[in-house]
């Protein structure tokens, strides 16, 4: 249903000329079968900036392929305080993780305004039992998840304040570079980042105070800057190091393909 915060596109685009389409679910399927895989889209929408796309234990309707913006997926305490996930970013699926009550395990909520392309859940089960390479693909796109949610475990209880830091805004760099190029200014070394020092301590469990004091610390040692929605990188050796990050995590899970590659 289509509300105030959410407008159906009239013109959406064109699922053989997508530009995440490498990115994205669909990325193994052949050009010939694209037309058919576009008749289980039933719209793509536009939603403003921190809105709910689907809340935590709700039953799903839709699946989403992320064309444009930002998205953060969470899980909320009783005791109210949040953890975020994961920044889902263009050509990331959203909403087909279930828990055993075939409900919604966290909620997703737009960071930016944000463009989607929404599957009826059912249509995504029958996709991906008559397709292969979508089967294939959505298992390729798990597998990197689970990896990056093991370094995220690793990163919350074994690293040290600045090496958090240091850790997710790395990762945001090198996944913004790949996913969402055109919010990459390679002069300046520098990314779009509408991530707020209370989002990055939902990410990584500090306190706005004390990421407030890591990001002055990595300034202050010339390492980045995180300002005006912009983190501009000026010592990325170093960066790495601290960070201790593998790239490894974010390298495309198939046979064949270099591993080895940042890019």
């Amino acid at each position: 249903m289509v509300t105030a915060t959410q407008a159906r596109l009239r013109n959406p685009v064109d699922c053989e000329h997508c530009r995440v389409r490498d990115q994205a679910l669909f990325c193994g399927v052949r050009p010939e079968q694209l037309r058919e895989i576009a008749r289980y889209r039933e719209q793509q929408m536009r939603l403003r900036a921190h809105r709910q796309l689907f809340q935590e234990k709700s039953r799903p309707l839709h699946a989403y392929t992320l064309f444009q913006g930002w998205v953060a997926l969470y899980k909320t305490l009783d005791n109210g305080k949040r953890q975020i996930l994961k920044i889902a970013l263009p050509g990331d699926f959203l909403g087909f993780q279930l828990g055993n009550d075939g409900l919604h395990t966290h909620g997703a909520e737009t960071l930016t305004q944000a463009t989607l392309c929404a599957f009826p859940f059912d249509k995504v089960l029958e996709m991906v039992s008559k397709q292969p390479a979508i089967a294939t693909r959505l298992c390729e796109m798990s597998v990197r998840d689970i990896s990056m949610c093991h370094e995220h475990l690793i990163c919350a209880t074994k690293k040290d304040a600045r090496e958090k830091i240091a850790h997710i805004c790395l990762e945001t760099y090198y996944r913004v570079r790949r996913q969402s190029p055109e919010d990459y200014d390679p002069k300046r070394n520098a990314i779009f980042f509408p991530l707020t020092q209370e989002y990055l301590g939902d990410m990584v469990g500090l306190t706005n105070v004390h990421v407030n004091r890591m990001l002055k610390k990595l300034a202050a040692d010339r390492v980045l800057t995180c300002h005006n929605r912009r983190l501009t990188i000026h010592n990325e050796e170093r960066l790495i190091h601290i960070a201790q990050f593998d790239f490894n995590t974010l390298a495309p899970i198939s046979p064949g393909r270099n591993i080895d590659a940042r890019f």
